[in-house]
């Protein structure tokens, strides 16, 4: 997904990082490249 093909909603914004911990293993992490994808792209709530 980029950027420029979808608008986040108000309040919120789009972080892409390479990599990511697994939400129940903290210690496993997983490489985008790995699957076939250049990011993993997900909204954060922002301040105000």
């Amino acid at each position: 997904m980029s950027q420029k093909t979808r608008q986040a909603p108000k309040g919120f914004k789009w972080i892409c990082t390479r990599y990511r911990k697994v939400r129940n293993n903290p210690n496993k992490v997983l490489d985008a490249h790995e699957y076939g994808h250049q990011a993993w792209c997900f909204l954060v709530r922002t301040k105000g």
